[in-house]
């Protein structure tokens, strides 16, 4: 790479960059301060992607494979199910054979000439073939059998025991044993960031910070000056995963492994910059860039929510943007047809076949409301603002009891402020308080369906209350990433002057 004179910054991403807006923003932000960006993410095809995304430029490998490791609880799994196949995809593979191979043997029987060409006797071929059959069936039982079992024992006390045992052999590092994830990054990621040269990495979220770390402990070897800046995006600890309790044990411990390594920590919200501070024991608080939508959409927005749902000006309409998952509660909105006849609910989510969604369409159709909810994909993040603003209402039904639902102030969360709508949020913390705080919504009781339509109907029946917050003009500046990414600005200025 051909030095630009300006100083290069390489990001870190675990994921492919595409639907992650707060890494898009803050390389487009930072490479139009005027920082040599260049961000790094994993594809998902055998080749190597570069591509350029505005000033920045986005790197995307393929990760390469390191030795997995077997826990605890996948030996008991083996010594139990000794004939299973490694995975249920396999299993599946040699049922479809075992129902092959029978007709076979019954064609071949039947075929001209078969004794002539040596053909086994029809009760020995028999005999074979079904000792075949029956030991192929039984280690597909095994399978299926095998990994149930384990499914129901992702946090039980194997794991935890597992987990306990490698962290008194090998405190924090003991995560190279319990999920070596993290090195395939590392391995994968490794001779890009030394090839390019950088004068700060910027490692974004938990799972790249040990590979951020690692690299500027390498070019510190060279005798480069190399700083790190870790952007913690949630509470490592607190999150919930249905991998498990040794999983979990795992991340929290490769954190903290290299969480010192830092030389800044930035992350998403106050109350986890609080988190923060008191896990690791940290003297400086971690500054807070918030993930706050840009200022203006990049190109003409498609046609609003309202005009994609087909509907007038009077309809009432309700809009979610984000996930589709169970712990964002949107079973609860669609809960609120029932109960709201007049009511229309659009959900701009990231995949519409789901079980989960096929279930929320269950839901609306029982209620006899097929026709009033609506589903569409995502629309890019800088047009999504100007897309909700046609709804009268939007909503984030968040789940309560996740430490990171409690402390989140969310994407949508700002992209509903920035689109001048009322917001109704469960009474997650962070983003209950806020909307209190602001005037501009209502909050609710997580999961509980009535109350939720209780908010609606506050908002919906006395809209002009809550949207009269958004003509103070220092409010909607202050909730944008124009105005977030001067953090960015001043920690890279901090950390390289």
């Amino acid at each position: 790479m051909e030095p630009t004179g300006r100083p290069r910054v390489v990001m870190l991403v675990d994921n492919t960059v595409d639907g992650d807006s707060r890494v898009q923003k803050a390389a487009r932000a930072m490479a139009d301060y005027g920082w040599d960006v260049h961000l790094i993410g994993r594809s998902t095809t055998p080749a190597p992607e570069e591509y350029a995304l505005g000033a920045a430029t986005v790197h995307r490998l393929p990760l390469e494979a390191v030795p997995a490791r077997k826990s605890l609880l996948d030996r008991a799994m083996r010594l139990r199910f000794p004939l299973m196949y490694k995975n249920n995809g396999l299993a599946d593979v040699v049922q479809r054979d075992v129902g092959i191979s029978k007709t076979e043997e019954v064609q071949r029987s039947f075929a001209p000439g078969a004794r002539a060409r040596g053909v086994l006797p029809r009760p020995m071929r028999d005999l074979a073939g079904k000792v075949r059959r029956r030991f192929l069936q039984t280690r597909v039982r095994q399978t299926r059998a095998g990994f149930r079992w384990r499914g129901r024992r992702t946090h039980g006390r194997l794991q935890t025991f597992d987990a306990a045992m490698w962290k008194a052999l090998a405190g924090n590092g003991a995560w190279r044993r319990l999920d070596p994830t993290p090195l395939r990054y590392d391995v994968t990621y490794g001779p890009l960031i030394e090839a390019l040269r950088p004068a700060l990495v910027h490692a974004h979220d938990y799972r790249m910070i040990g590979v951020g770390a690692r690299a500027v402990a390498r070019a510190r070897s060279r005798g480069e000056r190399v700083r790190l800046l870790y952007d913690a995006h949630e509470f490592v600890p607190g999150i919930t995963n249905p991998a498990g309790s040794r999983w979990l044990a795992s991340q929290t411990l490769y954190e903290r492994e290299y969480f010192k390594c830092a030389d800044a920590v930035v992350t998403v919200s106050e109350p986890l910059a609080d988190l923060l501070v008191a896990e690791h024991g940290l003297a400086e608080r971690p500054a807070v860039v918030l993930n706050t939508p840009p200022r203006t959409p990049s190109a003409a927005p498609a046609p609003g929510v309202r005009a994609a749902c087909g509907l007038p000006a009077e309809t009432p309409l309700a809009v979610y943007c984000g996930g589709a998952a169970e712990p964002r509660g949107l079973h609860t909105l669609v809960g609120t047809l029932a109960l709201l006849p007049d009511l229309h609910v659009a959900l701009v989510i990231n995949t519409l076949d789901s079980p989960y969604v096929q279930g929320l369409v269950a839901t609306a159709e029982a209620a006899g409301a097929a026709d009033r909810l609506h589903l569409m994909g995502y629309v890019p993040y800088a047009e999504l603002p100007a897309f909700l603003a046609s709804a009268d209402v939007g909503v984030h039904p968040l789940r309560r009891g996740p430490v990171n639902h409690e402390v989140a102030l969310s994407t949508k969360f700002f992209e509903f402020l920035q689109a001048r709508i009322p917001v109704v949020v469960s009474d997650v913390r962070a983003m209950s308080e806020a909307v209190a705080d602001m005037g501009i919504g209502e909050s609710f009781a997580s999961e509980d369906t009535a109350d939720l339509a209780r908010a609606l109907t506050a908002v919906l029946v006395a809209p002009e209350t809550y949207r009269k917050p958004y003509t103070d003009p220092d409010l909607l500046d202050r909730y944008t990433w124009e105005a977030q990414a001067e953090h960015y600005e001043t920690l890279y200025h901090r950390l390289l002057d």
